[in-house]
């Protein structure tokens, strides 16, 4: 087998696991009779890095198999690509006929042949089959490779699985963080808007704005600000659990990365994914030059944002940018004065959405937490919980969501320690 032929799977030409597994199906074909303790440490080499490279929780079939189908439902080359925007050429899809019985033979090996002539004392890890938890993506994918399909058929599947699940990093990850390079986050926040009391109105907003994004049509930039604690951070990642399955993927850029902002439009620009530039708590001084490239990204740059990215930003500013009444009296020396502050304040007026949050009053306060005390269950009198409420509200600098779940917090850690000294008790 000739690993060298495959001109789209650079990964799995490359690989060290499957170029070692190679050498061994060809060293028992030959009999094995040459350099046996050559091939006996190759042969348990790959048998622990199979073992320290095989993520159980996506698995379908033996060991062996599973680290193919992982390494062909990650690869990013062309027809993968392609495939992913629904943009194949009669060429490509020919080529990768030849790729995918490559991969085929490749799955077929035969593990028991090999150990046989290498060491038939204990089972061979590459045969075992790990515990199956289907996530849908690697069962579509053996499906596709099946030896029953033609060359053609498997083609054709395999396209149909970029196309909906996407390839590399973005079929395995939904949220990024962006630190010089994409880099997934294994757990993002599990925040729903059912989650998030009090702000329907402008949760509404935000979803039909992203709705109409999701399906490929022009959306809005969109600047959420507001008193600190009122869910506007909350509202953009309860987003990706609401969007994710229909190709949302979502980056959160920290402020000193906003010079990057450019290069990671260039890197998505081409993908079949929509995506959301996150920056939360965003805010500059006067001093700072980077809100100047920012607002130049911000439909003003010469380079066009691509059609499949928006940026959402939280601030606790309207206007993003610090201004004191020093720059509204000019003491700099500065002639025209109110063109320094019209451009400060043109950074906010490039986002085509702006969606306020205002800090809940006092009714909207207690609503957020007996809502909170129901879902999590909590078993208290509704007239001495919102006596407690308003107790912890007196003594919080500020009234929002975000205090009324810490006091939810603090309220069920009360409870449970009641709970156990009456248990501890024999009451």
């Amino acid at each position: 087998m000739n690993l060298d032929r495959l001109l789209f799977y650079d990964n799995i030409r490359t690989d060290e696991i499957v170029r070692s597994a190679v050498s061994l199906a060809d060293y028992a074909a030959s009999g094995g009779q040459e350099k046996r303790a050559d091939a006996v440490s190759l042969y348990y080499d790959l048998q622990r890095q199979l073992l320290r490279s095989v993520v159980t929780g996506d698995t379908q079939g033996s060991r062996w198999e599973n680290y193919i189908f992982r390494l062909v439902a990650e690869s990013e080359n062309p027809f993968s690509l392609s495939a992913e925007k629904d943009d194949i050429s009669r060429d490509t899809a020919l080529l990768a006929q030849g790729d995918i019985e490559i991969i085929r033979e490749l799955i077929r090996l035969d593990w028991n042949m090999i150990s046989e002539k290498i060491d038939s004392g204990r089972p061979c890890v590459c045969s075992m089959s790990p515990e199956i938890r289907e996530d849908g993506r690697a069962c579509l994918v053996k499906e596709a490779l099946s030896p029953e399909l033609s060359a053609e058929e498997s083609t054709w599947r395999l396209e149909g699985y970029y196309r909906e699940h996407y390839c590399g990093i973005l079929g395995k990850y939904l949220a990024f963080v962006w630190n010089g390079s994409l880099q997934g986050i294994k757990k993002h926040d599990p925040i729903t808007f059912d989650d998030l009391i009090g702000y329907d109105v402008q949760q509404r907003q935000l979803i039909r704005n992203t709705e109409v994004f999701i399906r490929g049509k022009k959306a809005n930039n969109v600047l959420l600000y507001g008193d600190k604690g009122t869910g506007k951070s909350s509202s953009v990642k309860a987003l990706l659990n609401y969007f994710g399955d229909r190709g949302l993927r979502m980056i959160n850029v920290p402020k000193a990365r906003i010079f990057d902002i450019t290069k990671i439009m260039e890197l998505v620009a081409d993908r079949g994914c929509r995506f959301i530039i996150f920056i939360d708590d965003l805010s500059f001084e006067s001093t700072e030059i980077e809100y100047k490239h920012f607002k130049s990204v911000l439909e003003g740059g010469v380079e066009v944002q691509p059609d499949n990215v928006l940026v959402y930003v939280t601030s606790n500013r309207r206007n993003l940018v610090k201004e004191t009444w020093t720059d509204r009296n000019s003491t700099d020396g500065e002639i025209f004065a109110s063109d320094g502050i019209q451009e400060r304040q043109s950074l906010a007026d490039r986002f085509g959405l702006t969606i306020t949050f205002y800090a809940p009053d006092k009714e909207l306060y207690s609503e957020i937490v007996k809502s909170l005390i129901e879902k999590e269950g909590i078993d208290i009198d509704e007239k001495k919980l919102l006596s407690e409420a308003n107790k912890w509200d007196m003594r919080q600098t500020s009234r929002s969501g975000r205090s009324a779940k810490q006091f939810v917090t603090h309220i069920s850690g009360i409870l449970e320690e009641k709970k156990r000294k009456e248990k501890n008790n024999g009451v």
